[in-house]
Formats: structure tokens, sequence, C-alpha cells
């Protein structure tokens, strides 16, 4: 899939008119609403009364309250987007109208070990959150979505961090659809599965569980729903995780290409190839 650079995209628009671009700053306090970089409008969660669901509550609070154009393309951005992509406003909104009419989500990941390294994005969590996995695989059985994640393959198509992202409002209400049946467990009467998602982890802050995995859902979505098409942004022109997996650049490149094979071919010549690679890097 052809992807962009971070001194924007070439490809002229035609008719950007098609499909306008709203792109949003999310501010969580005064001083995150005073840096919104230029040209973002505001999304003000700066008096939260539920920072325990970080993004979630404003993006929520916008998807149920506004009416989207239906043509447009919507993004709702954390105060460090621009630097951990290395985009502007502008380069966000030209790689979007570049993307083209037909596309429903355009993506920006960065962090292109932590994606190219693992299977899928949950294996990944389940590094740093032991027990992520389980979790999350109750959560989805609950909602009649049984999904064994642990062999699922995620390439760079479909892997996003932080819902970095643009889409259209469809697959906005099927995104708030999976994460309102989340939300519903976590704010209701308590049970076995309420306890493992809102279970706090490690992370700074003492972030919930449940934030972890309304951040995954855009990217389950595009993995198990092939009617969703997606145009992702270059992941390894964005910033790299601060892991000592970072060095390892050329093995990433590597790691992804083979896991779009695995998702394309199915040869099981690949997974081997990645499992091999894998192994190198962890002796």
């Amino acid at each position: 899939m052809q992807t962009g650079k971070t001194n924007g995209p070439t490809q002229q628009v035609m008719n950007p008119a098609l499909h306008p671009v709203h792109l949003y700053h999310i501010a969580y306090s005064e001083k995150t609403l005073a840096e919104a970089p230029p040209g973002y409008l505001i999304l003000d969660n700066v008096n939260s009364p539920r920072n325990d669901w970080r993004e979630y509550w404003p993006i929520r609070r916008f998807l149920i309250d506004e009416d989207l154009e239906e043509h447009a393309y919507y993004g709702f951005f954390s105060p460090r987007f621009q630097e951990k992509t290395g985009l502007s406003h502008a380069q966000v909104k030209n790689f979007v109208q570049a993307a083209g009419t037909d596309m429903d989500v355009v993506s920006f990941s960065p962090q292109p070990d932590m994606g190219a390294f693992f299977l899928n994005v949950f294996e990944q969590e389940e590094l740093f959150s032991p027990g992520f996995i389980a979790a999350s695989e109750t959560f989805f059985a609950a909602v009649g979505m049984p999904i064994g994640l642990a062999p699922l393959v995620m390439d760079s198509r479909q892997i996003i961090f932080s819902n970095f992202f643009a889409a259209r409002p469809a697959f906005w209400r099927a995104w708030l659809s999976l994460n309102e049946q989340l939300f519903s467990i976590c704010e209701g009467e308590d049970s076995a599965l309420k306890q493992l998602l809102i279970f706090e982890t490690s992370y700074p802050g003492s972030v919930q569980r449940k934030v972890f995995l309304m951040e995954r859902i855009a990217s389950i979505l595009l993995t198990v729903d092939p009617r969703w098409r997606v145009r992702a942004y270059n992941t390894f022109d964005c910033a790299w995780s601060g892991s000592r997996l970072n060095q390892f650049k050329f093995e990433a490149v590597l790691s992804d290409a083979l896991k779009i094979a695995m998702r394309e071919q199915g040869f099981h010549d690949y997974r081997e190839a990645y499992s091999q690679l894998r192994d190198k890097l962890r002796e």
C-alpha cells in the first residue's frame, strides 16, 4: 500500500470538497489547550468529569451529540500527536484528502517497532500488562465477538495506537458501538468481567485496563471486518518507541513485510520466518 513521507504527500486532490476533513486537538488542561498546534479544532476536555476514560470521554460526547457529515473525515488527536508522528495539521489534512473518496479510515500510527515485533496490538500490550489478552477475549466473547487474539496477525495497515486515525462517520459509529458495550460493562453492576476491565495497570497515573482495550478497538475492527478500507501513513517515518527494540529498524521493516505476507498469502513459511526473526532479537 502506498504511503507518504513526513514532508507531506505530493498527490494532488482533484476535488477536496468531496471529502472535508475535521481534525480535533484534545485539550486535557489549560497548558495543552494553549499549546494546540495551528489549524486544529479544539475538543475541550479540560474539566473532564471522567478522566478515568481518558480520550474516550470527549470523543464519545462528540460522536453522540454532534451531527456528522457522512462524506467527511473526523480525527481526534491527543496533545502528543504531532510529536509522535512529525506531522503538522496541514500535512495530516493533505494526506487524508489524498487518500481519495473510497477510504473509510486513514491511520497515522507511531512506534513502528511496537507494531512490527508483535503479531498484534493485544500481544504487544500483554508484554506490559499480563492478563490483557485474557481480559480482552472475555470482553469480546461477552459482546458476541469470540476472537482468539493470541494468533491474530495485524500488520501496519491495521495497527493503530492511541486512536491516531481519521475516519468517516460509518466507521466511527462501529467504533462507538463496540466501545459503548465496553463502557456499559465498566459502568454497570459489579461483575468478574468488570473487575478485569477496570484493573489498574502500572502505566503512570494508574490507567485502567479498559483504556488500553478502547485504544485497540479500531485495530480489531480493521482486522476482522474486511469491508473497512484503510490507507496507512508510513509508520516507519513516525517516532519509534523508547524501548530497546527501536534500534532494530531494518528488522522491523522485514517483520512488518512478513506479517503482510502472512495476511495476504497465509503460507506457514512466512510465519516461521517471522518467528525466527523475533527469536533472534530476544537472544
